[in-house]
């Protein structure tokens, strides 16, 4: 909206988008100047990141330096996304995601009941029809060698 504020060359549109983009801003509890420049800037813990030259990287206390510095970045990135989920579900922003989770939670799942056991569904195919086994297979879900013993058992039961 900001964009299109001061690129368009029309008055109206230029207010309309300014006008809407400081609607948009005012419910995500923002400035315009956050807004324009993508929102607050989160604080990085400088302290936990400590510098360390590229020879010192090379022995091994170097290397658990390096691994640990990992670690707090890896802890800060997941701090920061967590604080930005949290204002995001402050400011409402996911409640049609939420509500839509709840729903499909309380939704039961639909069962059918039409669908055969596969073990029955290959015996009557086998019995019934003159399709290769490895349709059956395909019809039933079974595993073509599973159809084979099914019929070969069939033999001898008649």
């Amino acid at each position: 909206m900001l964009n299109l504020a001061k690129e368009s060359p029309y008055e109206g549109e230029r207010t309309a988008a300014l006008a809407a983009a400081e609607r948009m801003v005012k419910s995500h509890g923002m400035t315009l100047e956050e807004a324009a420049t993508g929102g607050p800037a989160p604080e990085r813990p400088e302290e936990r990141f400590p510098q360390f030259s590229r020879r010192a990287s090379e022995d091994a206390q170097g290397l658990a330096k390096a691994a640990r510095m990992s670690d707090a970045w890896i802890d800060a990135d997941k701090a920061r996304r967590d604080a930005a989920l949290e204002e995001a579900q402050q400011r409402g922003l996911d409640e049609a995601e939420r509500r839509k989770a709840a729903a499909a939670a309380n939704r039961v799942p639909r069962r059918n009941n039409r669908k055969r056991d596969p073990d029955s569904h290959a015996r009557v195919l086998l019995n019934e029809t003159s399709l290769p086994l490895e349709e059956i297979s395909v019809l039933t879900g079974l595993d073509v060698y599973e159809v084979v013993a099914l019929k070969l058992k069939m033999r001898q039961e008649a």
